[in-house]
C-alpha cells in the first residue's frame, strides 16, 4: 500500500527519523494489519522513498508499507486520517502489488525568491542552465570525505515567475542533488531559504496518481516560531 501525504507549518521541521516514528504510531493505533519483518527486533516494512529535507515543506510525499491481510485503499485512508496531527494530511491511498517498488523519477521544488534578490537569482538560473557541467563539492559525513558532483545533468527546467523560484531536477539511482545545493547553485543561502522551500510534485516510476494538491498549496506563510 502506498500514502500520498503532504507536510506543512511547523511539522515540516521533524526529521526522517521522527516521521518515520510517527507513522509507525499512526499504524499501530490504526490497528491496520501492517507485515513485520523477522528476527530479534520486528519492525513494520515501511519505508519513505524520497525523504525529505529538516524544513522543506511537501505536497507530493509517499509512505509505503506491506499488509499482511487484505484491506481496501479507501478503508486504509479513512483510518490513518483519524490518527493524523496537524500540519500533515493524508491525500491519495494507493494499492501496489507485493514485489513493487516505488522510485522518484523526477522531483519539483519551489521557493519564494526576496524582491531584492530576484534579478540576481535569475542570473544564477541562467549560469547553470547555459553550463555543460556545474560541478559542486560535497561533504561526507561527520567531514571526513569530499566527493565532486555534477548539478548539470540532474537540472531539467527551472524558472521564475511573480517572485517563485521553481525547477524541476531529476532523481536517478546513482544519486540525486539535495535542495539546498540546488540552492546555493541559484545563489541563494540555503542556511536562510531550505525551510522556505516546498516539494510540489513527484513524478513516480510506472505509477498514476489521481489526487491532486488543492490550489492554496501555491502559497506559503514562513513560519513564526525560532526556524533554525
Amino acid at each position: 500500500m502506498a500514502i500520498r501525504f503532504r507536510i506543512q507549518g511547523d511539522l515540516r521541521f521533524i526529521s526522517h527519523h521522527d516521521t518515520m516514528r510517527l507513522f509507525e504510531r499512526a499504524l499501530s493505533r490504526a490497528q491496520l494489519p501492517v507485515r513485520f519483518s523477522e528476527g530479534f527486533n520486528p519492525r513494520p516494512r515501511m519505508s519513505l522513498p524520497l525523504p525529505r529535507p529538516v524544513g522543506v515543506a511537501t505536497a507530493a510525499d509517499m509512505l509505503v508499507f506491506e499488509l499482511c491481510e487484505p484491506i481496501t485503499a479507501s478503508e486504509t485512508l479513512r483510518r490513518l486520517r483519524e490518527q493524523m496531527p496537524g500540519g500533515l494530511e493524508l491525500l491519495e491511498a494507493i494499492e501496489l502489488q507485493p514485489d513493487r517498488k516505488l522510485h522518484p523519477e523526477q522531483v519539483v521544488y519551489e521557493v519564494e525568491v526576496p524582491p531584492t534578490q530576484v534579478a540576481q537569482v535569475w542570473e544564477a538560473v541562467q549560469r547553470v542552465l547555459s553550463s555543460e557541467r556545474w560541478i559542486i563539492e560535497r561533504t561526507g559525513h561527520r567531514r571526513q570525505s569530499v566527493r565532486s558532483i555534477d548539478l548539470r545533468p540532474l537540472l531539467i527546467e527551472a524558472s521564475i515567475q511573480s517572485g517563485v523560484l521553481r525547477w524541476s531536477c531529476r532523481t536517478p539511482d546513482t544519486g540525486s542533488a539535495r535542495p539546498g545545493e540546488w540552492l546555493e547553485a541559484f545563489g541563494l543561502d540555503p542556511a536562510e531559504m531550505l525551510h522556505r522551500v516546498r516539494r510540489t510534485a513527484v513524478e513516480w516510476e510506472n505509477l498514476q496518481t489521481t489526487a491532486q494538491p488543492p490550489a492554496q498549496e501555491t502559497s506559503f506563510a514562513p513560519a513564526q516560531a525560532n526556524s533554525d
